[in-house]
């Protein structure tokens, strides 16, 4: 960087102060450049001045001046910047804050001498790895490889492997049987050689059934005389054979 490498000056270690903190804040500045008002904020005097070894302010105004017209190639600058700023270096009474009115110029850095500082300051140079155009983009993390798509089974082929299953079969129906009458059909029990037995009638006056095989003359429910028929209209007693009744006069009903 300087004619004598083992005496590096003010503008030697400015530089390299320069690359160092554009490399820890914004190192995709390195090689895509930056304005000089952001330059100047990477590497303001109070906090460099005795890093690069500037006594006073002034001291600090040529040295940067020297660096923003481009001396010694370190910075790629505006042509209109560096005619000003090399004339103000020349002029007996030089302005020395005069590349304030440039604060929106673009500089850039020269890539070889930018290696230069990182090979100094034990950067490899492969994780810097500049071109003259553009900042390399760092490596993207290894993404995992991608689950292999299961194949679709042929249709076919699940078809003859896995065979439909069978309709279920329809309920079967029970056979219908008839109900078995409560009462004995006569022409069954006459076929089988039982004679059907009449139903007696029940009670006259309560209408309940009257037992079975007895001769009965009292109701068993209702207490009444079976025996004697009685005018349903008056309930006169009534003798056999009479066709209406002596007191009333209504007709008997058996």
């Amino acid at each position: 960087m300087n004619e004598n490498p083992s005496t590096p000056d003010p503008l030697d270690r400015l530089f390299a102060v320069l690359v160092r903190t554009v490399r820890d804040r914004r190192p995709e500045l390195l090689a895509s450049g930056l304005d000089v008002a952001d330059l100047l904020s990477a590497v303001p005097y109070k906090r460099v001045r005795t890093e690069i070894g500037v006594a006073t302010d002034d001291d600090y105004g040529h040295t940067m001046t020297r660096l923003l017209s481009g001396e010694r190639g370190l910075l790629f600058v505006d042509d209109l910047m560096q005619d000003d700023l090399r004339a103000e270096l020349d002029s007996k009474n030089s302005d020395l804050q005069a590349y304030r009115s440039y604060l929106n110029s673009r500089v850039t850095l020269a890539q070889e001498r930018v290696r230069e500082v990182l090979d100094a300051l034990g950067t490899a140079p492969a994780s810097a790895a500049f071109t003259d155009s553009q900042t390399a983009a760092p490596p993207r993390p290894a993404s995992p490889p991608a689950r292999k798509a299961r194949a679709a089974p042929d249709a076919t082929a699940a078809s003859i492997a896995s065979p439909r299953p069978a309709a279920p079969n329809p309920p079967r129906e029970r056979p219908h049987s008839p109900r078995p009458n409560a009462v004995p059909n006569a022409i069954a029990l006459m076929a089988g050689g039982v004679e059907p037995r009449s139903a007696r009638p029940g009670c006259k006056y309560c209408a309940q059934p009257l037992p079975h095989g007895r001769d009965v003359r009292f109701c068993p429910h209702c207490g009444q005389d079976l025996s004697v028929m009685r005018c349903a209209a008056c309930s006169a007693d009534l003798e056999p054979g009479w066709k209406f009744c002596v007191t009333c006069g209504r007709a008997a009903t058996a």
